[in-house]
């Protein structure tokens, strides 16, 4: 009888702990989580006229800054290989904008996109890119996501010349995971007036694309739980061998 209720302790020991340390995620109905955007600089040089690279990156944290080509800082990126880049999605519903940060100004841009409508809308991800060579200096940055007429484009914006397509999303997997968040990854090709200005093959791959949403960290409360019970649960099989 004392084994009986020794197991049935255990199994309902074991069933709380895996319940409370199951992945959890963010639920909402409008897009959210993590993008990760990596560019392979040599397929990026020879994709373009100029053999211009993607020399540095700035995150979201530098959203106020004015990116030019001497502005100091950021992440460079390697020449010989691939480099990952992470972009939060924004959770600001509207565009917010700052004419007076840098030469054309920077915004933050909105995601106000139904995961399960992505025909409507756009995904906001803060961040900027400079890409410099032979051909001279680009700066693109503050981008969203949009998909138009069944094609996912990242857009950049600047006072200058407003939004313009940059890269076009390839080879695209769209779908919902159990959450109803979006899960979305393709291959990157240059596109729109960014394509112009670098005299881009816009049917050259030159990275890859991935949104997933964000694991909700487990609190540390809950592993000193977890610990406990297992502590408990090994001390009653101990007193129940001992009384045996």
């Amino acid at each position: 009888m004392k084994n009986l209720k020794l197991a049935t302790a255990g199994v309902f020991a074991f069933t709380a702990l895996t319940g409370l340390l199951a992945p959890v995620t963010a639920s909402a109905a409008l897009v959210s989580g993590n993008a990760t955007i990596t560019i392979d600089n040599p397929a990026f040089i020879a994709s373009n006229f100029y053999s211009n690279y993607v020399e540095k990156f700035w995150d979201a944290s530098n959203n106020n800054l004015g990116i030019t080509g001497a502005t100091s800082g950021g992440t460079t990126l390697s020449l010989v290989g691939n480099t990952a880049m992470l972009f939060p999605v924004n959770t600001n519903l509207v565009t917010t904008t700052c004419p007076a940060c840098g030469p054309y100004g920077r915004t933050l841009q909105a995601t106000d996109m139904d995961a399960t409508n992505t025909s409507v809308g756009q995904i906001g991800l803060s961040g900027a890119w400079r890409i410099n060579g032979p051909g001279g200096v680009l700066t693109p940055y503050d981008f969203r996501l949009v998909k138009t007429a069944g094609t996912w484009n990242i857009s950049t914006y600047d006072t200058a010349f407003g939004y313009q397509n940059f890269l076009k999303l390839a080879n695209v997997s769209e779908s919902l995971n159990g959450n109803g968040e979006l899960l979305l990854s393709g291959d990157l090709k240059w596109t729109g007036l960014w394509a112009s200005l670098a005299g881009a093959n816009t049917n050259a791959v030159v990275g890859t694309f991935n949104l997933a949403p964000a694991a909700v960290p487990v609190p540390a409360a809950v592993w000193m739980f977890g610990s406990g019970l297992i502590g408990l649960l090994g001390v009653s099989r101990r007193k129940a061998v001992v009384a045996a």
